[in-house]
């Protein structure tokens, strides 16, 4: 009866976080000022919020509204490897602790920062909570030369954070905004706050194995060979049902879509091309269907918008 008692309260507070509306969370955050510390971000967090999953809500939409993405940084990078001497382990996680606090401290005092800044700074807060958080190291692609290369190096971080007995995944950079024409453009989208783990792998790749938190892990060339997902598919919650390699043949291809509606307006150009046309879609039983004709476009780019925004993108051979 314990173990069952248990059980109860893990499944009620993991379908709370996924749920969950956050419309108060949100607009209390979006009152706070820009603080300058974790510890001054996160003193209040604790004292307007009483449980796990607001004050994780709070943090993340904090971040996302008052950190601007640092291209500067991204394009021309001033950080220099670290080297460091160290007697013990104990030694050496304290000075990469010291590291990563330089990294938190300063993203609050320039309220601006790239990757790193906001997830160790997300990990940050929830230390100063007593909740536990992680920051993940991988890879993550939003390019179409990006397809059909397997990753090699770690270019991005984001966190996974524990609810109840989860681990639920997080990116603050992702959801606060993107670049356009190398420029940041603050756009939130809500999809980046704990999206399910096999969605998640169509854009990030996490170095750890583990942190795929799926049954069963996918390979890096599998990764690599997907289409690129943007902004325009995060944010209206739809899922892609094919097709599912990033790289199509140069023929009539039929394309499937969940949840797109009636109401989405869906439209596609090739690769240097100034204008686009509309795609015609057919919705039956809450899935979207439409065809383009890639015959001649071999070598090209095909790139497939939603409401206007850049939604996927996929090579031609």
């Amino acid at each position: 009866m314990k173990q069952f008692f248990a059980l109860l309260i893990f499944v009620s507070f993991n379908i709370h976080l996924q749920a969950q509306d956050f419309a108060r969370v949100d607009a209390k955050v979006k009152e706070y000022p820009a603080y300058s510390s974790a510890q001054g971000l996160a003193d209040k967090i604790d004292s307007d919020f009483t449980n796990d999953t607001d004050k994780i809500r709070a943090a993340f939409r904090w971040l996302t509204l008052n950190i601007k993405y640092d291209l500067k940084e991204y394009n021309n990078p001033t950080s220099k490897q670290i080297r460091f001497k160290y007697s013990t382990e104990a030694d050496k996680q304290l000075k990469l602790q010291q590291f990563k606090d330089e990294v938190v401290d300063n993203m609050f005092t320039s309220q601006k920062s790239v990757c790193e800044g906001y997830a160790q700074s997300f990990k940050k807060i929830c230390d100063l909570l007593g909740i536990e958080a992680v920051v993940i190291k991988g890879y993550a692609r939003n390019t179409t030369g990006e397809i059909g290369t397997v990753p090699t190096a770690s270019n991005h971080a984001w966190n996974a954070v524990k609810v109840g007995l989860t681990w639920k995944l997080i990116d603050a950079t992702w959801a606060a905004g993107y670049a356009i024409n190398n420029q940041w453009k603050k756009h939130f989208t809500e999809y980046f706050f704990n999206p399910k783990p096999s969605e998640l792998l169509r854009t990030h790749f996490p170095d750890a194995t583990n942190w795929q938190l799926i049954k069963n892990p996918i390979s890096k060339r599998k990764y690599a060979n997907q289409p690129i997902i943007g902004q325009g598919f995060f944010s209206k919650n739809l899922q892609l049902i094919s097709p599912n390699t990033g790289v199509l043949q140069s023929k009539p291809t039929k394309f499937l879509v969940k949840n797109l509606t009636k109401t989405h307006t869906v439209g596609y150009l090739f690769k240097g091309q100034k204008y686009g046309k509309r795609a015609a879609v057919i919705i039956e039983n809450g899935v979207g269907s439409f065809s383009i004709d890639l015959k001649g476009k071999r070598n090209s780019e095909l790139y497939l918008f939603i409401d206007s925004e850049i939604a996927l993108e996929y090579k031609i051979q």
